[in-house]
């Protein structure tokens, strides 16, 4: 009986880390993301935009740092998101550089080879910047780069966005949105897009710990959420100049094409 339970365990064991490593592959499948600038505030790593825009963007991402009191606006440019949504590739690399103090962070990507822009919102600025602004701040980007370029359009629509979390959001002007704009203010999720793989799958997980408790009163339930913790553990940041403040988004904003 005791090599029974023994094996019944080990078999559960198998099954439950098998399904635990597939669902953190399906929700944080993360594609390889660069390490940020020394200047933090502009990471053009697609290579769209000039020296003095990048400087301009440097300097007004610090004096915003300091006048919000720990509020990072991070610019990113991308040359392609290597089979990622946008949504996906933006909230990884805004919690990996953990941007913004107190989760005051705001993260602004391009993506030039997918033609797609978006604006990432940490959970200390979701009641600040709200998705439906980002969308309108998209929709003059993509105005503005067509009319009068991209440095023009990224150093009007940063500085928006460091007008809006710095409390002058009367000095923004949002275009009219009468036009018909391909735009996501929600990004997509494997659960909501495949139910039925959804639903196989927290079925069998459901089983699987029915018959741990049962057979070993659920310790290697306990064991491999122990292991998922530690795993998934990350230090914060301290908030310095240069650096992520440690900040979350939990996908908020909006995405565009441009």
């Amino acid at each position: 009986m005791k090599k029974l339970r023994l094996s019944a365990a080990f078999l559960i064991t198998l099954f439950l880390a098998a399904a635990c490593i597939g669902i953190i592959g399906v929700q944080a499948s993360e594609p390889e993301m660069p390490n940020p600038t020394s200047a933090f505030y502009f990471n053009d790593f697609a290579r769209v935009l000039d020296t003095d825009s990048g400087s301009y963007i440097a300097r007004l991402g610090e004096s915003t740092y300091k006048s919000t009191n720990g509020g990072q606006v991070v610019f990113v440019s991308i040359s392609t998101l290597g089979g990622s949504t946008i949504e996906e590739y933006s909230n990884a690399l805004f919690n990996k550089w953990k941007i913004g103090t107190e989760d005051k962070g705001v993260l602004f990507l391009l993506s030039m080879k997918e033609r797609e822009s978006r604006i990432e919102v940490g959970y200390g600025y979701e009641g600040v910047l709200t998705d439906i602004e980002s969308n309108k701040l998209l929709v003059k980007f993509s105005e503005l780069n067509e009319e009068k370029g991209i440095d023009e359009a990224v150093m009007t629509i940063y500085t928006d966005i460091c007008s809006i979390v710095s409390g002058n959001e009367d000095a923004v002007q949002y275009p009219e949105m009468g036009k018909s704009r391909r735009y996501s203010i929600t990004g997509g999720s494997f659960f909501l897009e495949n139910p039925v793989a959804a639903a196989v799958l927290v079925i069998i997980v459901l089983v699987l710990l029915i018959l741990d408790i049962i057979l070993t009163r659920g310790r290697v339930t306990f064991i491999i959420l122990r292991m998922l913790a530690a795993s998934s553990r990350r230090g914060g940041g301290g908030g310095r100049r240069n650096s992520g403040g440690g900040g979350r988004s939990g996908g908020g904003g909006s995405s565009s094409g441009f």
